[in-house]
Parts: C-alpha cells; sequence; structure tokens
C-alpha cells in the first residue's frame, strides 16, 4: 500500500502543472451580463448583438437575455465575397453567407472613471470588410478611450439606407449601454473611414444628429459621396444569400472606381432628408466637432486592381470630371506630368470636399482637417498609424515603407492615435481649427503644420458645389 501511495506521488509530482483560464471580465447592461477576457489592462468584448436584420426591413434593436454572454466570438462578417487583397478575415472562406451578423466589439479600460469613447465604422465600398479585422483592433486606442467597433449590412442587403439605420442602432446601443463598459455615453466620437466616412457624413444631415454622437471624425470620405438618390431596387424576395451577392456583383460590373461608390447611403428624403454640404452650412450639425481629412495620392490605390487607373489620360478622367466644369481651366491649376489626372480626381472626390465640409462646420463647432502624406499616402494607408496595429494589409508599398524607418513609422503612429483621442476627450486634436488660415495638420515623418496647402489646386474648385459625385 505504501508502495502505491508513493508511486502515486512521484506522478503527481512529474504531472505538467494545469493550464490558467484566461482570466476574464463582466459586467451588467440593462439587456443582462457579458463576459469578455482581459488582455493587458482592458476587457475586449467580441461579437455582441446589437440588432437581428430581418431581410429588407429596418434593424430590430437586440433583446435581453438569460444568463451571461460569452462575448468571445470573431468569426461575424456579414455577407460578402471574400476580398483577399484589402481585407482581413477570420478565416480562409470564400464567401460569408450568415445574415445574422449585426454584432459589434468593445475595448475597454479597466481603469475606474468614465472615459471618452470612439465608435468605429470600417470601410469597404459598402461591399467588404467587417468589425473584427485584426488590423481595426482596438486596443492602441483603447488606453484612452473606450473602443467599439461595428459590423452593418452590405451591398444589397444594406440598400435603401438599411446599412445606415444599422449603423445608427449601434449607435444607439452605445448611447444607452456604453457606460457599463466605463464609457462616457454624452463623450462619444463616431470614427469612420471610407464607406464609413460617407455613411457618417450622411447622419450630419439627418434630424440631431447631436444625439449620436458629440464628436466625429472622417477619414478619406465626406458628403460629396451620399448620393443623390437610391441605387436600383431589386427585390430580394426567394433569393438565397448567394443568389443576392451574385446580383449584386453583376450590378456593380468589375471598374474598381465606380464600383468603390456604387452603394452608398443617399438622400432619401426622410432619414437623409437633403444633401450633406446643405444641411451642415444651415448649422443642422450645430455643436458637433469634426476632425477629418484625406491621403496624398487616395486614388491610386485603386491601381492594384486595375493597373490601367495608375496612367488614367485626361479623356479618361473626363468620365468623372463635372460637367458643369471646365476641365481645361482646372487643369491649368495642376503642374503637368504622368499622375496629373489622378491628383486632380484625388482632389475631386477626397481633399477639396473636406476642406468644404471643415470650412461650412467651422460657424458652429470646431473643425480640424488633416492630409496624410507619409510612404505611399494612398486611400487607407492611414489606417495602421491610427489604430496602431501597423498592419499594412491593401496597402502596396506600405510594408516595405514601414521597414525602411521603422522608428520613424512607430513616433508617426503614437502621434496621430494621441491626436484622435484628444480630439476624442476634449474636441482638440493638438493643432489650430481650420478656420485659422485653413490650418492643415501633414502627417509624415517629420509631420508639420501647413497653412493652406495647394492652395491654386483647391481653389481651382471653387466654381463646384460639391453636393454631389457623377
Amino acid at each position: 500500500m505504501k508502495l502505491i501511495i508513493l508511486v502515486a506521488a512521484l506522478l503527481l509530482s512529474h504531472a505538467p502543472a494545469a493550464v490558467a483560464a484566461a482570466p476574464i471580465c463582466t459586467t451588467t447592461t440593462s439587456l443582462g451580463t457579458v463576459a469578455g477576457r482581459v488582455a493587458g489592462g482592458l476587457c475586449v468584448y467580441r461579437g455582441i448583438r446589437y440588432a437581428d436584420a430581418p431581410r429588407s426591413q429596418p434593424p430590430v434593436p437586440a433583446k435581453p437575455w438569460h444568463g451571461t454572454f460569452q462575448a468571445t466570438d470573431t468569426s461575424a462578417v456579414c455577407p460578402q465575397f471574400r476580398d483577399s487583397i484589402s481585407e482581413e478575415y477570420p478565416d480562409d472562406r470564400p464567401v460569408y453567407l450568415d445574415e445574422d451578423c449585426l454584432r459589434l466589439n468593445v475595448w475597454a479600460p479597466r481603469t475606474p472613471g468614465r472615459h471618452p469613447v470612439i465608435v468605429f465604422i470600417h470601410g469597404g465600398a459598402a461591399r467588404f470588410g467587417t468589425a473584427g479585422e485584426p488590423r481595426y483592433d482596438g486596443s492602441g486606442l483603447a488606453r484612452d478611450a473606450v473602443v467599439v467597433t461595428i459590423n452593418y449590412r452590405l451591398g444589397l442587403l444594406g440598400a435603401n439606407n438599411l446599412f445606415l439605420r444599422d449603423q445608427i442602432t449601434a449607435l444607439d446601443w452605445v448611447r444607452d449601454h456604453i457606460g457599463s463598459f466605463g464609457g462616457d455615453a454624452g463623450n462619444v466620437t463616431a470614427m469612420g473611414e471610407s464607406e464609413g466616412a460617407f455613411s457618417l457624413s450622411a447622419m450630419l444631415a439627418t434630424d440631431h444628429p447631436q444625439r449620436l454622437f458629440r464628436r466625429v471624425v472622417l477619414q478619406s470620405g465626406s458628403g460629396y459621396l451620399v448620393h443623390s438618390k437610391p441605387q436600383q431596387h431589386v427585390d430580394l424576395t426567394g433569393m438565397s444569400t448567394l443568389q443576392v451577392l451574385q446580383r449584386q456583383e453583376e450590378l456593380v460590373g468589375t471598374q474598381p472606381l465606380t464600383g468603390a461608390v456604387y452603394f452608398g447611403p443617399h438622400v432619401d428624403g426622410d432619414l437623409v432628408r437633403q444633401p450633406v454640404i446643405d444641411a451642415v452650412e444651415a448649422g443642422n450639425a450645430r455643436g458637433v466637432d469634426v476632425l477629418i481629412g484625406s491621403n496624398r495620392d487616395e486614388i491610386a490605390y485603386f491601381a492594384q486592381f486595375d493597373p490601367s487607373i495608375a496612367h488614367l489620360t485626361p479623356e479618361q478622367y473626363r468620365v468623372f470630371f463635372p460637367a458643369e466644369l471646365n476641365l481645361d481651366k482646372v487643369a491649368a491649376a495642376y503642374p503637368d506630368g504622368p499622375g496629373k489626372s489622378l491628383e486632380m480626381l484625388t482632389d475631386q472626390t477626397m481633399r477639396v470636399p473636406a476642406t468644404r465640409l471643415a470650412q461650412a462646420q467651422a460657424r458652429w463647432a470646431r473643425s480640424y482637417l488633416y492630409q496624410f502624406d507619409w510612404g505611399p499616402a494612398v486611400h487607407t494607408a492611414e489606417l495602421p498609424f491610427v489604430f496602431g496595429t501597423l498592419s499594412f494589409t491593401g496597402i502596396a508599398g506600405g510594408a516595405e515603407a514601414f521597414h525602411a524607418n521603422p522608428g520613424a513609422a512607430r513616433a508617426l503612429s503614437a502621434g496621430m492615435r494621441h491626436a484622435w483621442t484628444s480630439f476624442a476627450r476634449t474636441g482638440d486634436p493638438g493643432w489650430p481649427q481650420y478656420r485659422q488660415g485653413r490650418a492643415t495638420r501633414i502627417w509624415d515623418t517629420p509631420s508639420r503644420l501647413a497653412f493652406a496647402p495647394r492652395e491654386a489646386e483647391r481653389a481651382a474648385w471653387d466654381d463646384y458645389d460639391f453636393r454631389f459625385f457623377q
């Protein structure tokens, strides 16, 4: 008997130690208890349902649940075909078909107090992307704020401003429940990039946008890219999710520039009542601080989908140019060279509309302008720096530029994150407001402050009202 006990003791002494369970953190909302995971000094909650998405109907806010919701799921992706170039997915499926996808993620500091809140709306031409992409990890911003990223319906499933209603429902959820995560519901900054910025711009033309957020960050997108009318109506009755996606791609076609703006918010007279610039000029968003900007070479991004875009001729550009403007007169303000048409199209779609919105809102609240000039400086290139993930998916030449001087790039990221969180906390990102001589923060290595940069090119567009993109 003693021998058996001795052997058992020896075996136990050499047994591997039990693996400690990952630490959890919990909070209780009015809907129920939520359990997340501890990550450093943060509590991270993933895959929280904020609404249901009945086909072709407005979202239905989530109902209370029993027990504890385990918020650890990173797999929710709204229906889409895989875009292997510019998105980061949770697995390698070629297509995602689950319409039950209205989920959000929360990164919350574990320190006590009421923290400012940043809600991020991802881009992706309203056809691609998901809130759970690693490049949108909120950890780098959540040291100074509660960070939320959201999914919303895409393409035909989100048409007729349904995707905009999804986003608004998510912002309503934040207002009602973010206090349970340590967030200050009275100090919400909504941040969007590309399609996310188009969407937030459209919200500035809804009734009382102040109910949704105190501040807004618009990265590479403005109200100019909010459509004047809805896209072609398609009856989805009886169609499978896969058939919906196939029909969607038939409608969009293969041209990457037009495909990037085919879907999106539109003025419907109900939710979005008028053109965004008209609403902003009239003070519809009074009191909402705005931080808006663009990247130096936005349109060059699309050359990875169609290399001919890198050599866009003036005649090819004319298809996108406003019919009521004199192309030769506008073009005369730009230096001649092989990239002239791309530079003009970047100014037309992104930079100059951003200056118009900053100028219009300056009468009603604080407004600030930036331009991102680092490295390739194409569309989406600022995202790795704002989140601090330094993930260059979809940014041709981005990784190479980073490795050429990683220390400077990391310092640039730290500076941008400090500016964004400072803006979320106080409404001041750290440079003068746009109304002070068209002040513009140029993000680069090193960064600098400029007043009225490239003024001749900006002024060349003065005869155009920028209400709607052609």
